[in-house]
């Protein structure tokens, strides 16, 4: 609806900002970190935990395929940080209770601005919910709807990029349409309408939307038709929040690609790296899951046991060197060829391998990567 020119109307006469009193409920919405030492990390200025009415924003002009998305800045020189828990705000109007919607979780590695419209580029994606799982996160109205990442291995702060990216893409809204809003939608914490776009109510580089036809843009800068969203479209800080803990050591097994997404025609470039492991045979394989895993004698390999991964350990043509020795710099070089498909593009898979040392020594396991076809 953001971005469709047949619906601008619309969304300028019916879209506006809902500003809504919420009756949450203490169990509804309660937030707390699930572990001892976790660290809490949201922008928005509503309470940790809300225990009552507290006024909010529903922004009904987001539409299915669009997102909302909070940038997190890390403590310069922290370590790793893993995520554990992710929190999606859905509301209706009036603080209805009942309203769901199914939406898809990303997490970047981190994002840079670049303009007088603080254009963002995202850092790598080193999460996505429905590639990871092949299903959507089911949210419900009104609440600060929390999900549980501890079981899956995410961490942030290796991109070298100072923060972190929690996106929610909406992917089926059934409580309403493009053409004339939605009644129960992602929220913000701002409070009241205004006429001038506050950059303390709406402050940049914080929260960001997924428009169709224009991609992630900052909320406080985002236009349609040249008319700026913000504040009568949009305004506020996304309540989105997340739990992290400090990160383990880091596997010093890894696959790294020249790029991480490719078209259909395209090719991947990888180098599987394995420090301490030269000369030891590896097998590598693709995944469209990393989650729960393959269980082996000598833990868990990250990729799920599933079609592609039966064929990227027999199709040596398009998944070149997935089997060798590792050299004597402790990489081994690997090639994927994509299919010149069309009916490829949108797909995204995890490749990752394990080192096979002589029997009495344990396997080494590298993390996972993910790619996409774009």
């Amino acid at each position: 609806m953001f971005q469709t020119p047949s619906l601008r109307t619309a969304f300028l006469s019916a879209a506006a900002l809902v500003v809504a009193s919420l009756a949450m409920t203490a169990g509804a919405s309660a937030q707390s970190c699930p572990g001892v030492g976790q660290t809490f990390w949201k922008n928005d200025t509503l309470p940790d935990v809300p225990t009552g009415p507290i006024s909010v924003s529903v922004i009904p002009g987001l539409c299915e395929g669009e997102g909302a998305a909070t940038v997190f800045n890390l403590i310069p020189g922290s370590p790793l940080q893993k995520m554990t828990q992710v929190v999606v705000p859905f509301g209706s109007a009036g603080g209805a209770s009942g309203a769901t919607a199914a939406v898809n979780l990303q997490i970047f590695d981190g994002v840079t601005f670049s303009g007088p419209q603080n254009t963002p580029t995202l850092g790598p994606l080193v999460f996505d919910l429905s590639t990871a799982t092949g299903s959507n996160l089911q949210v419900t109205s009104t609440a600060l709807n929390a999900f549980d990442l501890s079981s899956f291995n995410v961490t942030v702060g290796a991109s070298g990029l100072g923060n972190f990216v929690v996106a929610f893409i909406m992917e089926i809204n059934p409580n309403g349409s493009c053409a004339t809003g939605f009644t129960s939608n992602f929220f913000t914490d701002n409070s009241q309408v205004g006429f001038f776009c506050n950059p303390v109510i709406t402050p940049e580089k914080t929260s960001l939307m997924l428009i169709q036809g224009q991609g992630w843009t900052d909320g406080a800068k985002a236009t349609v038709s040249g008319v700026s969203l913000c504040p009568f479209f949009f305004a506020g800080i996304w309540a989105i929040r997340a739990c992290t803990e400090d990160a383990g050591p880091v596997n010093p097994l890894q696959v790294s690609a020249a790029t991480s997404s490719t078209p259909p025609g395209g090719f991947f470039s990888l180098t599987f790296h394995a420090p301490g492991f030269q000369g030891v045979p590896y097998i590598a394989a693709a995944s469209f899951g990393n989650s729960p895993g393959t269980p082996t004698a000598y833990g868990t390999v990250p990729l799920n046991f599933d079609g592609l991964m039966s064929l990227s350990m027999s199709l040596p043509s398009i998944f070149v060197n997935f089997a060798g020795m590792i050299g004597p710099t402790g990489d081994s070089p690997g090639l994927i060829f994509i299919p010149a498909d069309p009916g490829l593009i949108g797909l995204s898979f995890y490749v990752g391998f394990v080192t096979l040392p002589p029997p009495g020594i344990p396997w080494g396991i590298s993390d996972s990567l993910l790619l996409s076809i774009l």
